[in-house]
């Protein structure tokens, strides 16, 4: 498959639609989770425990809201064109698999392989940071050569 400008923005147009998704799934955990702990009514007594662990569900489920927000402004930002180095929002193809430096999501199904979706936070990414097509690094033992950047 050949990849282009054209081909990084439906990974893009793929990253936000999946974050978007998560935000709405998320969203709907947490109303749920306070609906629980409205219905459950006040506090028993001090130690009540499914209210409070309710409404903990619920701030962590607010802390997930929070980094899918977080995790699509970040998509949003990057720009299709310009990269020569490799950096954040690069398509970084290698002989050996093709990393999309954006966010942290792993390893994702697109148009028929898998490619990696990496934050600038991994040591991957440390490894390749502004190397070139045509440089060569490697991690874990395994050698990659860049074959593009877009």
């Amino acid at each position: 498959m050949t990849k282009d400008i054209h081909y990084k923005k439906r990974l893009i147009n793929h990253c936000i639609a999946g974050q978007e998704h998560s935000f709405s799934e998320v969203k709907k955990a947490m109303d749920e989770a306070q609906r629980e702990a409205n219905a459950y009514g006040p506090p028993k007594d001090r130690y009540d425990g499914f209210r409070n662990q309710q409404l903990k569900k619920k701030d962590m489920l607010a802390k997930q809201s929070e980094q899918a927000l977080q995790n699509l402004k970040a998509l949003h930002m990057i720009e299709t064109e310009g990269h020569e180095n490799v950096d954040f929002g690069s398509l970084v193809v290698t002989d050996n698999m093709t990393f999309f430096v954006s966010i942290g999501l792993g390893l994702i199904p697109f148009e028929q392989e898998q490619l990696a979706v990496i934050s600038t936070q991994v040591p991957i990414y440390q490894t390749m940071r502004n190397k070139k097509a045509g440089d060569r690094f490697s991690f874990n033992g395994k050698p990659y050569t860049i074959i593009s950047i877009i």
